[in-house]
């Protein structure tokens, strides 16, 4: 086994702590051929790897697909999904809801969201800062969009993450006066400042050892750094890569560097047949060593440790690219394991 290849992860674990039904519920549907509106593809953490960040990302399907179950039917095979409510974590954390149509960016389902007392109305694809101890909660809004595309939802943050149902009941009983969708306490729209839109962002200059985007084979979806959302502690870089390059050598995507904190990087394809399948081959250097990656994958790089080349080759699906690591303040806070 190679010194690092445990820090590549293309297994979904613990699934006993993702929303909507049990692992043993969502095995049996799966057998009756039926899919969940969400699917989740990794869950990263320091458990599954060494000194890593948490990081999480799904799809979210249309009812429009073939073997998507219906929510009446859902009700009646799986236990109830626990209710969400506002909640504050000690650290920061990157949240994310994209849409997939490349063409129209802005076709996704409407959402909100509950920022401290207020609550931001979210009409296209997203990405947010959720400052450490801000109140927050994903909302749907009544009445609302509902898009005929798949949308990708990820999420980043320092530390660990939990969902375990006795957390949240803790977290209500010292939670006095909750804000409630629909009924924010302030109708202001301070909060609009920690997101990033569809569409927002022109011109971004990436850091040197990233290779030029070329349009014919990518499209941007969206940059976060301390500049960007001033006084932020956590950055990310994301775009899509498109079929249509046939060159044996593939596209460079990363030159070799390394950095003073550790890196998540997650490479998944919009593949509805099988979500595992990279669709695509990624080749992959940590530390010196060669990795050649063809599953949805998850990496984390400690920090100090030369990461680079990555070249993905044959894609014959959209990808979805996702880097994510502090910024500003947050690397002294948050530098990451070993």
């Amino acid at each position: 086994m190679a010194d690092y290849e445990k820090y590549i992860c293309t297994t979904l674990h613990k699934r006993h702590l993702l929303p909507g039904p049990k692992p043993e519920e969502r095995d049996m549907l799966a057998a009756d051929g039926l899919r969940i509106k969400m699917e989740h593809i990794l869950w990263v953490d320091e458990d599954i790897i060494p000194g890593a960040y948490y990081n999480e990302s799904a799809w979210i399907w249309p009812s429009s697909y073939p073997g998507q179950i219906t929510p009446d039917e859902l009700a009646k095979r799986t236990t109830p999904n626990a209710p969400m409510f506002p909640h504050v974590h000690d650290v920061p954390e990157i949240l994310s809801w994209w849409g997939t149509n490349l063409d129209d960016p802005e076709d996704t389902s409407s959402m909100g969201m509950i920022m401290g007392d207020e609550e931001v109305m979210l009409d296209k694809s997203w990405v947010a800062y959720i400052p450490a101890g801000m109140m927050h909660m994903p909302t749907k809004p009544a009445g609302g969009r509902v898009t005929d595309k798949p949308v990708w939802h990820w999420t980043f943050a320092p530390g660990m993450y939990t969902r375990e149902k006795e957390v949240h009941e803790e977290d209500a009983k010292h939670t006095t006066d909750l804000p409630r969708p629909g009924a924010p306490k302030k109708n202001t729209k301070e909060s609009l400042k920690y997101f990033v839109f569809a569409g927002d962002q022109k011109d971004i200059k990436r850091p040197d050892f990233m290779m030029e985007i070329n349009p014919e084979f990518f499209r941007h979806i969206a940059c976060i750094d301390e500049k960007i959302i001033p006084g932020c502690e956590l950055g990310c870089d994301t775009f899509s890569i498109l079929p249509g390059d046939t060159s044996k050598s593939g596209i460079q995507i990363m030159d070799p560097h390394a950095s003073s904190h550790g890196t998540i990087i997650n490479l998944t394809s919009l593949n509805y047949d099988s979500i595992t399948d990279l669709a695509a081959e990624a080749e992959l250097w940590i530390g010196g060593e060669k990795h050649i990656i063809t599953k949805g994958f998850g990496v984390y790089i400690p920090p100090n440790v030369e990461q680079g080349p990555l070249v993905v080759r044959n894609v014959k699906k959209q990808l979805f690219f996702m880097m994510s690591f502090p910024v500003g303040e947050g690397i002294k806070k948050f530098p990451g394991g070993k």
